[in-house]
């Protein structure tokens, strides 16, 4: 079926209902508003040379008036004669352009007389010309006098009336030229552009695919050769690439009506590969996220479930999975799968030497490919042939799990005899379940990993908290471990109302012991002393702790202060028996400790820190009595209720 041909016309019949407007109007809407800012500039320019056009008049005619009026002036002032001045002053203040006059007189002998004039209506102006000038008069010959001074000042309102006159004629004159010089421009531009431009537009307007061998012929004159007959040239150099065009576009549709039948039936073709595809990849994706959430312990039976169920996608009738032994240099059977009711044979171990042809192509190939049976025996080595053709098949396949230098078995995937075709769908989900085998087994070989890290933390923490409560060079409880210790067993004293003693022992000198024979010795006295502390306690609820460095305390649940010092006593006397050299004691040739004992009596006092702080004071007293001694005191709590 053909596409239909596009028409020339139809784009251009939008812009037929859009109100036209002349090119010819726009110019002269141009040209007008051009004329008009430049008759603007013109009238400022010519206004402001009028205006001082003006001003230089009416300063020459000022001019003029002194050179008239000085000597007669002089002569007057000289002589007194008053009527005279008041006749030249009248005078002088009727010329049109003077707006005030003023005459002022000299006089050694009284204050200066002054004579003003001024034109009916006159305003003081900074605008108009000011004329000063000093009258002299000569009464002999090489002798002056000044005998006053004249001031002439001119009209403004004369040089507004000379520049209204003026801006008349000059904005008339410029409104004149641009108005002709519009009229003008329409009129050359309508006979010469707009008529030819009209004619192209109907021109344009009526072509069609049929019609776009019609030339475009402008009524003008020939000679002239000018963008009219480049663009006359050019529509109809347009019009004849539009046709061939055209002509070409018909051969296309031709040919391309040809191709889609042909692309429609290979897309046909490839859409059912595709659905089979997504199938595979489905199938693959389905059973990658079983392997991931396979437990450890049944990791291997989804493996080969997962191996059977691609066997039955793939309709096969035989799949094999063999791994490598380094350890025996041979290949053992993982899996052999067959469908149900098949024959099956039990396969030992594959000595490795046997296996060389597969192992060397599938490093290259990756995949191998047989259409049948007779080829794969041509491709391989007899040991190999015959160790998969144990079962009758057709078109079969093999693949290599191996990667990063690691080698995890080979695959092999059987079809049922009389199929001797290998779909691209079959060769992709075969590819992605060698992948998929891949990728578990490196799984499973982290996950064997990650139990053995697992276990390894898990001994590595218990070790840490043993190490976190135990003091590392006595192996005694540690203060932290004391204090977590004491607070429950003070709560649960109060809770029960038994009995709570406690004892704080103290190696005799021993900051003198480590001076005198090193910190190395030091270290040895004071595991012996831990070691003899601890096995004097009978019970196994006692608790004892190396709470500093020569500091220890023993806390004794349930215990009264009879029991707590005959404790006592008995860890003394244990340590003392180790007999262990102290010449820097003062106490005793030998090693020795003071005991502090407390016993929790309950009456109001509700923590732990005032019975510790009681077995110290006990403790301080058997040093102040000459240590190697046992000292007792008492810390009262609150009753318990029950």
């Amino acid at each position: 079926m053909q596409a239909p041909r596009p028409s020339l016309a139809h784009p251009t019949a939008p812009l037929a209902d859009r109100p036209s407007q002349s090119l010819g109007t726009r110019l002269v809407l141009v040209t007008l508003g051009f004329c008009f800012v430049f008759t603007l500039l013109t009238v400022g320019v010519r206004t402001y040379s009028a205006w001082n056009e003006a001003w230089s008049a009416m300063d020459a005619d000022l001019t003029l008036l002194e050179q008239v009026y000085r000597q007669t002036l002089s002569k007057a002032i000289w002589e007194m004669d008053r009527d005279s001045l008041h006749t030249h002053v009248e005078s002088t203040a009727q010329v049109a352009v003077v707006g005030h006059i003023t005459l002022k007189l000299h006089s050694k002998n009284r204050a200066p007389e002054v004579f003003e004039r001024s034109a009916q209506g006159w305003q003081p102006s900074t605008l108009a010309p000011t004329r000063r000038l000093d009258l002299v008069y000569q009464p002999f010959p090489g002798g002056t006098e000044s005998v006053g001074e004249l001031t002439l000042m001119g009209d403004e309102r004369v040089l507004w009336a000379r520049l209204r006159g003026e801006v008349r004629n000059i904005v008339i004159t410029q409104l004149l030229q641009s108005l002709l010089l519009a009229g003008l421009i329409m009129l050359m531009f309508s006979r010469t552009v707009t008529v030819h431009v009209k004619h192209i537009a109907q021109h344009l307007g009526q072509l069609t695919p049929d019609t776009m061998r019609q030339t475009l012929h402008l009524v003008r004159d020939p000679r002239h050769r000018d963008e009219l007959t480049l663009l006359e040239s050019g529509v109809n150099q347009l019009q004849g690439k539009l046709a061939d065009h055209l002509a070409q576009l018909g051969r296309y549709e031709k040919e391309l009506g040809a191709h889609r039948d042909h692309l429609a039936r290979l897309v046909q073709e490839r859409t059912a590969e595709l659905e089979s595809l997504t199938e595979a990849q489905q199938l693959v994706l389905g059973l990658s996220n079983r392997l991931i959430h396979a437990p450890h312990e049944s990791f291997d039976a989804c493996q080969q479930a997962c191996v059977a169920e691609v066997a039955q996608r793939l309709g096969a009738n035989h799949a094999l999975w063999l791994v490598p032994d380094k350890d025996h240099n041979v290949f053992r059977l993982f899996y052999d799968w067959r469908p149900e009711g098949a024959d099956t044979a039990v396969l030992g171990p594959v000595p490795a030497d046997t296996m060389t042809h597969v192992p060397a192509r599938l490093a290259r190939e990756e995949l191998l490919f047989f259409f049948s049976q007779a080829e794969m025996g041509r491709s391989l080595s007899p040991q190999e042939a015959a160790l998969f053709s144990s079962q009758p098949v057709g078109a079969c396949a093999l693949a290599l799990l191996h990667s990063d230098g690691e080698d995890f078995g080979v695959l092999f995937v059987g079809k049922p005899l009389g199929q001797g075709e290998w779909p691209p769908e079959d060769r992709a989900l075969l590819a992605m379940t060698a992948q998929l085998l891949l990728h578990s087994v490196r799984h499973k070989s982290q996950l064997i990993s990650i139990l053995a890290t697992q276990e390894a933390l898990r001994a590595a923490n218990r070790q840490l908290e043993v190490l976190s409560r135990h003091d590392p060079l006595t192996g005694l409880s540690n203060r932290r471990h004391f204090d977590e210790i004491k607070e429950d067993e003070f709560q649960r004293a109060l809770r029960s109302g038994k009995p709570l003693s406690l004892l704080i022992c103290d190696i005799d000198y021993f900051k003198a012991f480590n001076d005198h024979y090193g910190h190395a010795t030091g270290d040895q006295c004071l595991r012996a002393v831990a070691d003899a502390m601890n096995a004097a306690i009978a019970r196994s609820g006692d608790v004892l702790a190396r709470i500093g460095g020569e500091e220890f305390a023993i806390l004794l649940p349930a215990t009264s202060e009879t029991a707590a010092l005959q404790v006592a006593e008995r860890v003394r006397l244990a340590v003392a028996e180790l007999h262990i050299a102290h010449e820097a004691s003062k106490a005793s040739p030998t090693v020795t400790i003071s005991i502090g004992v407390a016993q929790l009596r309950f009456g109001r006092i509700t923590h732990f820190d005032a019975l510790f702080e009681a077995a110290d004071q006990a403790l301080y007293r058997a040093k102040e009595s000459g240590r190697n001694r046992v000292e007792s005191s008492v810390a009262s709590a609150p009753h318990s209720a029950t």
